[in-house]
Parts: C-alpha cells; structure tokens; sequence
C-alpha cells in the first residue's frame, strides 16, 4: 500500500514537471479563485459581527426637547420604566456627555467651532427584546417631551439586509468562479493524460486497472489544490491582518471581527474548497479520459 502511494506521488511529481506551464496556470487560477472566495468569507463574517454586535446593544436613545427641565427628569424616569419591555433606564446629563464627546475626540477644536453645548439631555432605554423595539419607538415619539428617538435595532436590521444580499452575490460570484476553475483544472489533467497516453496504453495491455491508472492524477489535483489553497490562504491571513489594522485605527468604534478560531474556521474553509476543487476535477478529467484508451 504504502509502496504504491509513493509509485503514485512519483508520477504525479513527473506529470507537473513535464506540464509546468498548465499546472502553474491551473494554481494561480484556483488561487485568485479561492482568494474571492475568501474575501466573501470574511466581509460576510465582518459583516455579521456587526449585525450582531448592534443587535446585543438592545438600546433606544430617548432625545428630550431644550424646553425639559431638571426637575422633570424622575418623572420621565419613572414613565419609561413603566413602559413594556424596558429592562433598564438611564439619564445621560447633557453636560456629561458633552465632556465624554469632547474627551473621545480630542483632535478636533469644539471649543473654537462652538460656543455652547449643542447636546440635549437623554435616557438611555435597555429593551428586553428586539421585536418589541418598533412599537416602544412608537409610544415614546408620541411624548411632547421627545425630540428625537434612535434604536440600534434599525442599524441591526438594516445590516441583516445588507448581509443577506452580499450573501447571495458573493454565493454566485463563487460558484461561477468555481465552475471556471474546475474546467480548467479537468483540461489541464486532460493534457497531461492525451500527453502520456502511449504509457497509459501500454499500462492496460499488461493489466492494469482503470483505478491504478487513475490514482497519480488525483494524487496531482490535489497537489494543485493544496499548492493553490496554501497560497490563497497565505494572501489572506497577510492581507486581513494587515487592512483590518489599519481600518480599526481610522474607524475604531467598528466593531471588527478578529476571534482567530473564527478566522482559522474561514481558512480551513479555503484549504478545503481548494482541496476539493482538486481531487474532484482530476477525477472528472481523468473518469472520462482514460476510458478511451
């Protein structure tokens, strides 16, 4: 068993050398394909950590009029506690979160754009449940205290969307990808085979099978898919590390998704689509050549 794998691996390792140029097309084709098909990973799984990471912030920002008082605070307090599927209320002072504006962003000069404090006072409502968000937004627009009300959940329900539809884009978008790289991986071991047929000939009249004949051209589609699998990968992790340091800098308060277990999942994911791309367009290629000689 274990002489015939290396009988098998040995002509797979002659074939790529007498079809360098074919076999170095068929690796950077299934490279740049697995590449795209990386990317798509990666921006979808970006994209929802961010979905989930507005949705954990149940949250509806409650934006009071210039006109509310000091003293009216515990009132309203009170009111929105009472309301249904609020877990929790805060009030955000407004000269507080002035200071915490101008303490996040201390590059820029407030102080000589504007005079006074354009921030009015807040509460900060925690819901208990996301599907309840709409008809609470609803109540409270209706208070004559309320100026403005935002909810994260609208962010987390338009980035769903938003993923949804890059998830079908980029579904299509790999599988054209996949189809043409699978054709060319099936042509190119069809040249290789057409190219040693005279020895695949001589091979069956002294009895050998369809099965050993076919063996050393699997074993060289998976050399193409791991070689295009490992350079594709290679690209990535280098690629991701370094863009989404650089974006994390310019843009810190996006979330990004730097969990190394889910980073590894999406390259293992890579390593065996390559991997299969390989071996099954070997198979195919071989299957349908070999069978005419």
């Amino acid at each position: 068993m274990i002489r015939d794998f290396i009988f098998f691996f040995s002509e797979a390792l002659i074939s790529i050398r007498r079809s360098g140029l074919m076999i170095a097309i068929s690796i950077a084709t299934i490279s740049v394909s697995l590449v795209i098909f990386g990317i798509f990973l990666l921006i979808s799984a970006n994209i929802s950590n961010l979905s989930n990471f507005f949705s954990a912030k149940l949250e509806v920002r409650v934006y009071l009029k210039d006109q509310v008082a000091q003293t009216d605070i515990p009132q309203l307090k009170a009111q929105f506690e009472s309301m249904p599927h609020v877990r929790k209320v805060e009030f955000i002072d407004r000269d507080v979160a002035w200071d915490d504006f101008k303490k996040n962003f201390p590059t820029i000069k407030l102080n000589s754009i504007l005079s006074n404090n354009p921030l009015p006072h807040a509460f900060r409502l925690t819901v208990s449940e996301t599907e309840q968000i709409p008809s609470l937004v609803t109540s409270i627009r209706t208070l004559k205290t309320v100026d403005h009300v935002s909810e994260m959940g609208e962010y987390a329900n338009r980035i769903a969307t938003f993923s949804k539809y890059t998830r079908i884009a980029g579904i299509i978008l790999v599988s054209l990808l996949t189809m043409a790289t699978l054709l060319i991986i099936v042509n190119t071991i069809r040249l290789t085979v057409i190219a040693r047929q005279d020895e695949i000939s001589i091979m069956q009249l002294v009895g050998a099978t369809v099965s050993f004949i076919r063996w050393p051209f699997i074993i060289e589609g998976l050399i193409i898919g791991i070689i295009g699998a490992v350079i594709a990968i290679t690209f990535l992790s280098f690629g991701y590390s370094l863009l989404v340091v650089k974006f994390q800098q310019s843009v810190p308060f996006v979330p990004m998704l730097f969990d190394q277990m889910a980073l590894n999942l999406i390259y293992l994911t890579v390593f065996a689509l390559g991997t299969i791309l390989g071996i099954f367009g070997a198979y195919l290629s071989v299957s349908k050549t070999v069978q005419h000689y």
